[in-house]
Parts: C-alpha cells; structure tokens; sequence
C-alpha cells in the first residue's frame, strides 16, 4: 500500500545535502531519484557516499539545482527536511528517503552563493 500524501515524480536533480545546524564540510552530493511536494528520495554518490550516512530522525539542509529558466535564470530548491528511511544495498549507491518540512526557492548565481556560503552548490 502506497501511503505518501503527495504524488512523486521521477526526476534526476543534482542535489547536495548537510547536516542542519553543524559544520557543513560535509556535504553529500547525488541525485534526487524522485520527489513530491513533501519529500524526496536521493541517491548518494562520490566519496561521502562511502562515510557516514545519515539516519532516521536526523535533520538535513537539502539544495536540489533546478533546471536553468530562461525568465528566471538558474535557481535551486532549499529544503529543511528530516531523514524517513536509509537504503544501503551492496553493489548500489546508498540512498536516502526525507520529508521535506519547509522548502524555498533561491537563485544559484557566483554572487550570492560566495554572499551567502550555504546556497546550491557551496552549501
């Protein structure tokens, strides 16, 4: 039985996502694999992958780059949402299901992400 309260949609978004609320040296970079208005499934990859993963409970500051618009120009979706569900499979890439608490819309440009250090891709 499917129990989410919003449909998903299949999507590959590059993603980056941190621990809320501590040093964000580390960040964990993927893709979304799908996402709805409240929450999202993302695949891990690269060497944090390998690390530490998150769990259940635990707050993440999620950054999905959106497609660039031509009206709006390259912007990214920042969400704070809490790890649901963590997959690690042998042979697969780890991945991490979160419901999203609150999520806004910022632009992904050179300047406000050195102005702001915790934007899109920079967290």
């Amino acid at each position: 039985m499917d129990r989410r309260a919003d449909p998903r949609v299949e999507v590959r978004l590059r993603c980056h996502a941190a621990a809320a609320g501590i040093n964000k040296s580390t960040v964990f970079v993927g893709l979304t694999e799908n996402i709805s208005r409240s929450g999202a499934l993302l695949s891990w990859s690269g060497e944090a992958a390998r690390g530490t993963l998150p769990h259940p409970g635990d707050l993440l500051t999620v950054d999905i780059e959106l497609p660039a618009h031509r009206s709006f120009g390259q912007r990214c979706m920042h969400c704070e949402a809490v790890v649901i569900r963590v997959m690690a499979e042998n042979g697969h890439p780890p991945r991490v299901g979160v419901q999203i608490n609150q999520m806004s819309f910022r632009n992904d440009t050179a300047r406000s992400r050195a102005k702001e250090q915790a934007n899109c891709a920079v967290m």
